[in-house]
């Protein structure tokens, strides 16, 4: 991609000059065919050229400033006696201040691209979050006609983050007959695991293309497979795409069960596939906080600790301590806090890490925890990249 640009404005700088020359020549053209005492209008009521001056500015900058007034420069020099070096000046001023205002805009346009980038990626972010407050509460969980289950029971038979244990669980769970599990690693999908018979896919497949830059799955309706398999058009029914810590990673599905061929189950394998990439992120990294915090915690200070070293978004690890006697008390702190938030207790402390939260933020928790519980205090407080380290 930067490649790409670069040629690109490479090839935008040739086309600068070449418009530039043409745009001058013609002027000096009309100029001396109409008016050839005075070809470039400076002796006129108003100076024309300074508008030929701003336009050019404005739309290429300083670079093409800068050529534009040599042009004119030998413009002046060939047909003008005396040398009307005020009027060079002015012209230099208009194309000055033009092109300053074009690297003032292009600066804002930039930041707010910049912007939007990061709204994108804190948008990708919190959809992530909001599944994962979805499992806390059990706001996905849902009957289905032949079996039951949820995000929460799939999830704790997932202790093992691997390729194999993933595609059993959606074989399961989900009656996923046939299938195959990709990374999508240097612009190449690399086989992972097959389930059944597997999947090949084309990368050059237009689906397969836009599932993977907009990061979107889905699946054919069951009233259209049939037709597709009689033409012989269909190589999978589903492609599910996550993100994770990890990379990107895709899913394409040939077979499974037909009543689990809807939007409620791609979201939980791509709720699954999401939590597989972090899984296997968070154990190859060799992350640890403590000795004797249990996963989930150690799992959310991973992704909050990527978080600040890709974005800068704080969050901070609160430590209580507290009297050993009144243990079963502070146990209650795991009911006092937000969906996103962790709590790790051992025999006079407690650790309470606070996702994507300000000084501010922590400061109004610490008072709300004292009141409920005067007898636990504050030890410390601590950013999450100073609480964790990688062994």
């Amino acid at each position: 991609m930067r490649a790409f640009r670069l040629g690109e404005r490479i090839t935008i700088e040739k086309v600068i000059f070449v418009e530039i020359f043409l745009l001058t020549t013609l002027l000096l053209a009309l100029g001396w065919y109409f008016n050839r005492e005075d070809p470039l209008f400076i002796k006129s009521k108003y100076d024309l050229i300074n508008l030929l001056v701003v336009a050019l500015s404005l739309y290429y900058g300083y670079s093409g400033a800068i050529v534009l007034i040599f042009l004119l420069s030998v413009g002046y020099f060939f047909f003008y006696q005396p040398f009307p070096l005020n009027d060079l000046l002015e012209n230099l001023l208009f194309a000055l201040l033009s092109s300053e205002f074009r690297y003032i805009w292009d600066k804002k346009i930039k930041l707010a691209l910049a912007d939007k980038t990061y709204a994108e990626q804190m948008t990708e972010l919190y959809r992530r979050q909001l599944f994962s407050l979805k499992f806390e509460y059990d706001l996905l969980e849902r009957q289905f006609v032949l079996s039951p289950y949820s995000v929460r029971n799939i999830l704790e038979r997932f202790k093992v983050p691997s390729s194999k244990a993933f595609m059993e669980l959606i074989s399961d769970f989900f009656g996923v007959i046939s299938a195959e599990l990709y990374k999508y690693e240097d612009g190449k999908l690399i086989s992972l695991e097959k389930l059944g018979g597997g999947v090949k896919v084309d990368k050059e497949d237009p689906l397969i293309q836009e599932a993977l830059e907009l990061n979107t799955s889905f699946y054919i309706p069951p009233k259209n497979i049939l037709r597709k398999v009689m033409n012989e058009e269909l190589n999978f029914i589903a492609l599910v795409v996550a993100e994770s810590y990890a990379g990107k990673f895709l899913l394409a599905i040939k077979d499974m069960d037909f009543l689990n061929i809807n939007e409620e189950v791609l979201s939980y394998i791509t709720i699954l596939l999401e939590y597989y990439g972090d899984s296997i992120a968070f154990e190859a990294s060799g992350f640890s906080c403590t000795k004797f915090c249990d996963r989930e915690f150690e799992l959310q200070a991973y992704r909050m600790q990527s978080l600040k070293e890709r974005f800068g978004i704080d969050s901070f690890v609160v430590v209580f301590e507290y009297p050993p006697e009144r243990r079963e008390e502070v146990i209650k702190l795991k009911s006092m806090v937000k969906g996103l938030d962790r709590v790790c207790i051992n025999e006079n402390k407690a650790f309470v890490l606070l996702p994507i939260t300000p000084m501010e933020g922590v400061k109004r928790f610490i008072e709300r925890i004292s009141k409920n519980m005067d007898f636990v205090k504050v030890k410390e407080i601590k950013p999450i990249e100073e609480f964790c380290n990688v062994r």
